[in-house]
């Protein structure tokens, strides 16, 4: 039998492993620096820094696409 195929349709932004290795990269780091985060925090830091990002990157390619004098080739 074969594995299903990953869902074409689903976004960098809207993985589970992204948002997941960045909670865990964030609670890494904040219990290095000895802060302790409450159950579920990282997770919600995680997902604002990726809808950041996600977010922020449209909004520049959205400004370079007005800045651009010709038409996308």
């Amino acid at each position: 039998m074969t594995e299903p195929s990953p869902d074409p349709g689903k976004t960098l932004a809207a993985s589970l492993t992204l948002r997941g290795a960045l909670a865990m990269a964030l609670a890494f780091v904040a219990g290095r620096l000895g802060y302790s985060i409450p159950d579920g925090q990282a997770q919600m830091f995680a997902d604002a820094i990726v809808q950041i990002v996600f977010y922020g990157g449209l909004l520049a390619v959205g400004v370079g696409r007005a800045r651009a004098k010709g038409p996308l080739a």
